[in-house]
């Protein structure tokens, strides 16, 4: 007969394979949007942004199923899981990274339909911020799948994902500096800025990821 701590370990393990399997989607969803970021400002038509869109649309659903079954396995565990609440604001906090991504995509759809460009300097930035958002969220990933398995790798995610954050960060004030110093019209800048600030805001959610399972792993490690 397993003991509780056995069982409670196996419940554990359970969800976070779970938790790996929303975080995987969410990660491919963000992929799609530097993909359509990057054919936005090679000049794509937007019909392909809007293929990109509806990739984007398919994949927060399909996260969103996999939400809705970490849901029910925790609701099925109840008090048997330690820390029960930091496993369901895990969950909440990377689905949140999809409704962003799905936010962003949607303004550079109507960017594109508005015929807006960037020029180099400002396509070149908003390109490396894309890069950089996406490694704190592979670290912040990689620090997930550490968690049931090694210590030392999963603090060192966990430190990396802090460091990209702030990368992150300090580049998309220097965007939004040089957006309001472009020639944009009116409504695209807004929207450019917008786009910047959600993309950025994803690497805030990759270390509030990390922030939270470094609080759940005191009951582990």
């Amino acid at each position: 007969m397993a003991l509780p701590r056995d069982r409670e370990e196996d419940f554990r393990v359970t969800i976070l394979t779970l938790i790996q399997d929303q975080m995987r989607k969410v990660v491919d969803g963000y992929r799609t949007l530097l993909n359509m970021l990057e054919d936005f400002t090679d000049g794509a038509k937007t019909e392909k942004l809007e293929e990109y869109y509806d990739k984007i649309l398919k994949n927060d659903e399909s996260a969103k199923e996999t939400s809705l079954m970490i849901e029910r396995e925790i609701n099925n565990v109840g008090a048997l899981l330690t820390d029960r609440e930091g496993y369901i604001r895990l969950m909440t906090e990377i689905d949140r990274v999809s409704d962003i991504t799905e936010g962003a995509a949607f303004r550079l759809l109507s960017l594109s339909k508005m015929k807006a460009k960037f020029g180099k300097s400002l396509t070149q930035k908003f390109l490396q911020l894309g890069e950089i958002v996406l490694t704190a969220l592979l670290r912040a990933r990689e620090a997930l799948l550490a968690s049931t398995l090694d210590e030392a790798t999963f603090h060192q995610k966990i430190k990396e994902a802090e460091e990209y954050e702030k990368k992150a960060d300090e580049l998309y004030r220097v965007i939004d500096l040089e957006l309001l110093q472009s020639n944009l019209k009116i409504a695209p800048l807004l929207l450019s800025r917008e786009v910047v600030e959600l993309i950025e805001d994803i690497a805030d959610r990759a270390e509030r990821i990390v922030d939270i399972l470094r609080a759940i792993s005191i009951t582990v490690f």
